[in-house]
């Protein structure tokens, strides 16, 4: 039925009675009738129940521009609301553009703020140069700079004090900017791994050019700035995040391989070939003495992306040596005037914590950089065996990059080479799992986290290490939510602030990569068992707070109420969540595969 309403009539009259909080959203802790009729300018009637179908006609209101709804949105299922608001909603609010009338909006960041801002372009790119130029001309406190070819550690110092957008993509046959999507709340840059997952929803939603659009992005970066990037911004030159632009690539590929001309995909996978040997078998950043690869986050110092504040439990230890407040010894230590080599490791650790995309977690504090880590080479491991696959299907077992050959025989020699190294250096047989390997100690160290299981996901178990990895880790990582991103803390032991990545939180892509190796080897009921329960949580979490899906949750309380840390960007909204979470979409979408019809039916039952 459609109704056609008066807009802002209506909108004020179902907030004054059932928005009793004030908060401009619908949720279980409003205490108002739950019980609210709708009458249309021709005399038609709805009466809306329950805090579920008040929320999505507040939504529906809010989304409306000339107050015309259909009432079939508000009394929708919630598995087909939440993919209809993905589909139709999150995934356009969620997308940035950096051309004339998004710029000010993409320039626009919470992290750090300057009297100016800036905006950086590669300096071996004149056609964006020119373009950027251009548009902001008309803006004298925007200035446009350039970022050289090879970035040093002198160079990098030297930008700190002028934090800015780095520009992307522009088409070639389009002259604009190539769009991109963001996580999600506060965020208005591309992130490294965010892509990836946001990338499979996107492909999911058969969302081709926005799906091709984020890995030109991703391409861009590695071709101009040396790395697919923590993200668009200068303060984030100097990391990237875990490589997934090849499993991306391949994603993309089995999607759409017939959409795109061979010579694009000789493009994009000479870029991979770049990414992988440049990056992470570097020997003087990433590649290890065991043959196995580490995160690196190279640079100087404090990161400077974080807010003011964040470091004060670690830097009070050492201003209290000084005799100073954590300020002032804040300050004199960035400036150089203050030398301790001590906290320069340790900061060695966090940026390369970062680049891991766990900021942050008890398992890399202070130590992250002397880690082969499982996750990563696990990653490096489908790296291999995807450019081995990609190589034999699309170039016939052979391929030509900058002068040097890369038959497909030589990936998948690369790839054993890995899984042996892993092997011997990762996999715990008492224990029967993996666990990262300390080149400073020569010692594994265990630590029982979601990223143990991550060597099944790539495919780099053989079939009894799985079942040993499902028997050990599974139990002590399956809460009622879902997959927590570590075993319980003792945080006796381990003082200090909460720690996101640490239990009894859960994040999106733990959830889908582990799903997807569970179900690889055979685990099919136990990746059932997990995608249920995460999906549980998110749909409650939807149902009883207007729609709300977040990047994290506390998996053990099944809540989204999380205040580790940086807190949990999507969880204020007012009237309609702000295009949800990148990856929790994602998870939503790819989760209700592994469900049975029953499973679904029982979701759709939580609306009452």
């Amino acid at each position: 039925m459609k109704l056609h309403l008066d807009r802002q009539a209506t909108l004020n009259a179902l907030l004054a009675q059932e928005d009793t909080d004030g908060s401009r959203t619908i949720t279980i802790e409003d205490t108002g009738p739950k019980h609210f009729v709708v009458k249309d300018r021709h005399g038609q009637m709805l009466d809306v129940k329950g805090t579920y179908q008040l929320a999505n006609l507040l939504q529906e209101l809010w989304l409306s521009e000339d107050g015309t709804l259909d009432s079939d949105l508000i009394t929708q299922k919630p598995l087909a609301r939440i993919d209809h608001l993905i589909r139709h909603h999150y995934w356009k609010t969620l997308t940035r553009r950096i051309d004339e009338a998004g710029l000010l909006a993409t320039l626009a960041d919470e992290k750090r703020t300057s009297k100016k801002q800036y905006l950086y372009v590669p300096e071996d790119d004149p056609d964006s140069l020119a373009f950027y130029q251009r548009i902001t001309a008309p803006h004298p406190d925007i200035d446009v700079l350039t970022v050289p070819r090879t970035l040093t550690p002198a160079y990098l110092e030297s930008i700190e004090d002028r934090p800015g957008l780095l520009a992307l993509k522009i088409d070639p046959d389009t002259h604009q900017p190539v769009p991109y999507v963001v996580p999600g709340g506060r965020f208005n840059e591309m992130y490294g791994w965010d892509s990836y997952f946001i990338g499979l929803g996107l492909i999911a939603h058969d969302q081709y050019e926005l799906a091709r659009g984020m890995l030109e992005n991703m391409a861009y970066q590695i071709r101009h700035y040396g790395r697919m990037l923590n993200a668009n911004r200068s303060y984030y030159l100097s990391r990237s995040q875990p490589p997934f632009y090849t499993p991306y690539l391949r994603a993309f590929l089995d999607a759409y391989g017939d959409r795109v001309p061979l010579a694009w995909i000789r493009e994009h996978l000479g870029i991979a070939i770049d990414e992988y040997e440049n990056v992470w078998m570097n020997p003087q950043t990433h590649l290890t003495s065991t043959g196995l690869s580490r995160y690196y986050g190279e640079g100087r110092g404090r990161p400077k992306e974080t807010e003011p504040g964040h470091f004060d439990f670690e830097l009070k230890k050492y201003a209290d040596r000084h005799g100073l407040d954590v300020r002032e010894f804040e300050r004199r230590y960035d400036s150089g005037e203050i030398v301790e080599p001590e906290l320069d490791n340790w900061f060695v650790h966090d940026r390369s914590m970062r680049e891991s995309g766990l900021d942050t977690t008890t398992r890399f504090d202070g130590v992250c950089a002397s880690l082969a880590c499982v996750d990563l080479n696990s990653i490096l491991y489908r790296v291999e065996t995807d450019l081995a696959a990609l190589t034999d299907l699309y170039m016939a077992g052979e391929f030509t990059w900058r002068g040097a050959s890369y038959p497909s025989g030589h990936w998948r020699a690369q790839a054993e080479k890995r899984r042996q190294l892993m092997k011997t250096f990762l996999w715990n047989e008492a224990d029967g799992t993996w666990y990262d390997w300390n080149i400073d100690t020569q010692r594994q160290q265990p630590f029982v986290s979601a990223s143990n299981l991550m060597p099944l996901w790539a495919g780099a178990a053989t079939p009894e290490e799985a079942r040993r990895a499902v028997a050990s880790q599974l139990p002590q990582l399956l809460k009622s939510g879902g997959i927590a991103s570590t075993g319980p803390i003792d945080k006796h032991n381990q003082p200090g602030p909460e720690r996101q990545w640490d239990a009894p939180y859960g994040w999106a892509p733990h959830q889908i990569m582990i799903w997807e190796g569970l179900r690889r080897y055979g685990y099919d009921a136990q990746a059932q068992q997990a995608a249920f329960a995460w999906l549980r949580m998110l749909v409650r979490a939807a149902v009883e707070y207007n729609g709300l899906i977040t990047e994290k949750f506390n998996v053990e309380k099944q809540s989204h109420k999380v205040d580790a840390e940086y807190g949990n960007v999507g969880a204020r909204f007012e009237y309609v969540p702000a295009g949800g979470f990148g990856w929790t979409n994602t998870s939503f979408l790819l989760g209700l595969g592994y469900l049975s019809d029953a499973q679904k039916a029982e979701l759709d039952a939580l609306a009452g």
